[in-house]
Formats: C-alpha cells, structure tokens, sequence
C-alpha cells in the first residue's frame, strides 16, 4: 500500500511539473485570442486592459493606462461582483508572456461570469514593450518615460 501511494505521489508531482511549466493555451473559450497588432487596436478604440500579474510586477511595468487586478488575489473577484460595471465593454487581458497562464484563465472566468467582449492578448506585456508600444515603466522607485529606440 505505501508504494502506491508513493507512485501515485510521484504521478501527481510530475504532472503538476509538466502543467506548471506548460505555455499558456493558445484559445480560450468564451474570448477571442489576438495577436500584438490586434491588441493595439483595441488599445487604440479604448479598450480596457487587464493585467492579471501580481502588484509588485505591474508597479515595475505595464501597457499604459491597464488596471491591475492580480488573478491570484481576491480583487480579482471584482469583476464578479460588481453590478456597477457594463459587461459589454472590450476588456483585453493580459499577463507578462505565453509562459504565463493567468490570462487565459482571467479570461475565462470573465466570459462565463457574463461579459461579451472578452479579449485574450496571449503574447502578453514583454512582447508590447518590445514593440515599443505605450508603457508605464518605473526603474529604482521613480518613474520613467521609454523613449523610443526606434528613429
């Protein structure tokens, strides 16, 4: 019996191994996936954007003007409770990169709890910043406007 349990044990580590350093799915049902350019259109017509990273990663950088609700905490749930806000307005989310799963499950629990344009922006923020797209950068505690390196 113990060395079932250990196999089992071992079963369920490597397969939270493999899970956990999985890419993030490439659809999620209820959103619709876009790729950069896509995703700065709807920056573009005012979207609202969503970075699901935790706080202290989204004070040291984020596409500019994003709301901050960290998946993992319990402001997350804001956008289930709330009453006061329309779920029909465009809300792209989006995490640091495709390593990163949180936004195709932010966007998912979003379309299920009831809103209609649901974005997913897989490629996430590094691939926006490397873009030279607008950003929020703080470096050593003060905030930074990124000049363009491109000429």
């Amino acid at each position: 019996m113990k060395s079932l349990v250990r196999v089992i044990g071992v079963l369920v580590f490597l397969v939270s191994a493999t899970l956990a350093r999985a890419d993030a799915p490439e659809e999620v049902f209820g959103a619709k996936t876009v790729d950069l350019q896509q995703a700065k259109s709807l920056f573009d017509q005012g979207a609202v954007f969503i970075d699901v990273r935790d706080a202290q990663s989204w004070s040291l950088g984020h596409i500019e003007g994003s709301v901050n609700l960290d998946f993992n905490a319990s402001e997350f749930a804001v956008l289930y409770i709330s009453k006061e806000l329309d779920r029909t307005t465009p809300i792209v989310f989006y995490t640091s990169s495709p390593l990163n799963v949180r936004s195709a499950m932010a966007s998912f629990f979003a379309s299920n709890w009831g809103y209609t344009n649901v974005y997913y922006f897989r490629e996430g923020y590094y691939s926006w910043m490397a873009a030279d797209y607008p950003v929020e950068l703080k470096l050593a505690g003060r905030a930074v406007q990124p000049v363009s390196m491109v000429q």
